[in-house]
């Protein structure tokens, strides 16, 4: 348990997961083998940004759980991790197509407007853990939109999935109305599944429901920011895709 924690406080169980989803969103949606290049671009760009969430949060306000602590206690070293990160992300660009390169550009420019909109927050009624819901499922569809394959419906689960990982743990950061947002988006992401499992296949809805599923499990029976790691780990359920898929 302390190397999934250790593993969590430094988000890489989020990279983990994005490579999961990324990697069956692909084989549906594209089918064949994807790049290695685009996959460390990935893994790459959604540790650069979730490092980079923790600094900004740290910078608006006081550290107020374990993981915030951590990142404001190694803040310097971090940094300089985001810095290395960045390079190695600048190089591997040079593998991968350009039309990826430049969706990534508009994401990036997205991102850069994200972060200076976190200082205004307070003056919108829309939570941030909207828009960082959406700028991580643009993240995980870029490579396939780069060749012309997209779904709405899986990029609606996907938004709506991240979006629920996020008000369940912000409720319990102490956000009460965050409570009312997790209990509403069950009934959508149900409907989302039914919708999937009818155009796609039941595997990739049953990914999905895992995910959905071990956050009820989070909510009803351990709501504690203990369990947070859990929930990042759930995202690892596309690997079960693969798994059937070996035999």
């Amino acid at each position: 348990m302390r190397f999934f924690r250790a593993i969590h406080i430094i988000s890489l169980d989020v990279v983990f997961g994005a490579l999961a989803m990324q990697a069956m969103l692909w084989q549906v949606l594209v089918g064949g083998q994807q790049s290695v290049s685009e996959h460390v671009v990935l893994g790459l760009s959604v540790w650069i940004f979730y490092l980079a969430d923790r600094q900004l949060d740290n910078v608006i306000k006081q550290p107020a759980d374990a993981i915030h602590v951590f990142h404001q206690e190694f803040r310097h070293t971090i940094r300089l991790l985001i810095g290395f990160l960045l390079t190695l992300l600048v190089y591997s660009l040079s593998y991968v197509s350009l039309e990826l390169i430049w969706l990534g550009v508009w994401l990036s420019l997205a991102m850069g407007m994200y972060g200076f909109a976190l200082r205004f927050w307070d003056r919108f009624w829309l939570p941030k853990e909207v828009f960082t819901a959406i700028l991580y499922a643009c993240g995980l569809f870029l490579p396939s939109f780069s060749v012309g394959k997209f779904s709405w419906l899986l990029f609606s689960e996907v938004v709506l999935l991240a979006f629920m990982n996020l008000s369940l743990f912000t409720w319990l950061e102490g956000k009460a109305y965050f409570r009312v947002i997790f209990y509403r988006l069950q009934w959508p992401l149900l409907a989302l599944l039914c919708c999937i499992l009818w155009q796609f296949s039941g595997l990739i809805a049953i990914s999905f429901a895992i995910i959905q599923g071990i956050h009820v499990w989070i909510y009803y029976f351990s709501p504690n920011l203990q369990r947070r790691w859990l929930g990042e780990l759930a995202f690892l359920s596309p690997i079960i895709y693969f798994i059937y898929e070996l035999f």
